[in-house]
């Protein structure tokens, strides 16, 4: 009867014990990353006392005043002396136009006259031709085409994303392709009050004196004679620094070229290249490298020029979204992002 209760006994300490230890050999390893180990370049937030972000887009030079001048009138070319690249003064007779019928038509709607100071860009008919009506022809080509040039204006339009960063104050510098190597900076002389519907860009203007130091200063103190009155909105054209001392910009209409407007310069505040994030379902993420682990973690974007960019760590606290700084000794993926995925386990070399 003993035998038989220790034998029970025994077996029911087997199978206790034996259970525990199954349990145990059951429970599950703590998680480890999976897939192979990817080798990325990485980076970590820089900080100094001249680091900015801006904006850069195509830019345009166009003349100052542009405008084609045509007859009034029908009839005979009588008078044209004036050709491309000649020098005009407001008011000067550049075409006379005979009439068909002098005696129903006003003589003087034959006479074209420079409404101001301007080259000639384009000459179309010479004495002799037959000039048509424009008000009854269609397509009638100008005869002339005047162009103001001492003056030009540089445009450039900027993206909705950046226009609340852009005002009168923010300083822009231009690059010319027919000009290599060099670089006009300047502020702004107009912004446009509302966005272009079409793309939701901001026009952005500035009017550049187009002559040396020395002519600029002449023309202020012509301009102070007649309180500006030729001038858009009575501006005052701006010198453009960066120029040779006693050299001329010497724009021409036509040229092309980019435009930065530099938007912020941060003091000691981390930014980071803007190639570091990327962007899931439309929001914007890093990839930070913990213990040999890539971690997806959400961003708030500040600013963002396509070169540097301005970000805080997004932070999920009982339903509301906190700002935090980027550490320094945060390292961040910078190449190769689209091969991972949140746990993805990772080589990274760390690159300035």
């Amino acid at each position: 009867m003993r035998d038989r209760l220790g034998l029970v006994w025994a077996l029911i300490l087997f199978a206790v014990t034996g259970g525990l230890d199954g349990a145990q050999a059951q429970a599950p390893p703590p998680a480890q990353p999976a897939g192979p180990e990817n080798r990325v370049k990485t980076t970590r937030p820089k900080t100094g006392t001249d680091l900015e972000v801006g904006v850069e887009q195509p830019a345009e030079v166009a003349p100052y005043y542009r405008v084609e001048l045509q007859s009034q009138v029908a009839g005979t070319l009588k008078f044209l002396e004036k050709d491309i690249g000649d020098k005009v003064a407001a008011g000067e007779r550049l075409a006379e136009i005979e009439p068909i019928d002098p005696l129903r038509e006003n003589k003087a709607k034959g006479l074209v006259t420079a409404p101001f100071d301007g080259v000639i860009a384009r000459r179309s008919a010479d004495p002799g031709t037959f000039v048509a009506n424009p008000a009854i022809v269609s397509g009638v080509p100008p005869l002339l085409v005047l162009e103001r040039t001492d003056i030009v204006t540089v445009s450039m339009r900027v993206p909705e994303a950046y226009v609340a960063q852009v005002g009168k104050d923010t300083e822009a510098e231009l690059r010319l392709d027919a000009m290599p190597g060099k670089v006009l900076r300047f502020k702004p002389t107009r912004l446009a009050p509302s966005l272009d519907p079409a793309d939701r860009t901001l026009r952005v203007e500035v009017d550049l004196f187009n002559g040396t130091a020395e002519e600029h200063r002449q023309f202020l103190e012509k301009a102070k004679l007649n309180r500006n009155a030729d001038l858009k909105g009575r501006a005052l054209p701006e010198f453009p620094k960066g120029l040779e001392a006693g050299a001329a910009a010497r724009l021409l209409p036509g040229m092309y070229g980019k435009m930065r407007l530099r938007l912020k310069r941060f003091q000691n505040a981390p930014v980071i290249p803007s190639s570091a994030i990327v962007r899931r379902g439309g929001l914007p993420y890093l990839f930070r490298v913990e213990s040999g682990v890539a971690r997806l973690k959400p961003i708030a974007v500040e600013l963002d020029d396509g070169l540097l960019a301005r970000v805080f760590w997004l932070d999920k606290d009982a339903g509301r979204d906190s700002r935090r700084e980027l550490a320094r000794e945060d390292e961040l993926v910078l190449t190769n992002q689209g091969e991972l995925e949140d746990g993805s386990r990772v080589r990274g070399t760390l690159v300035d």
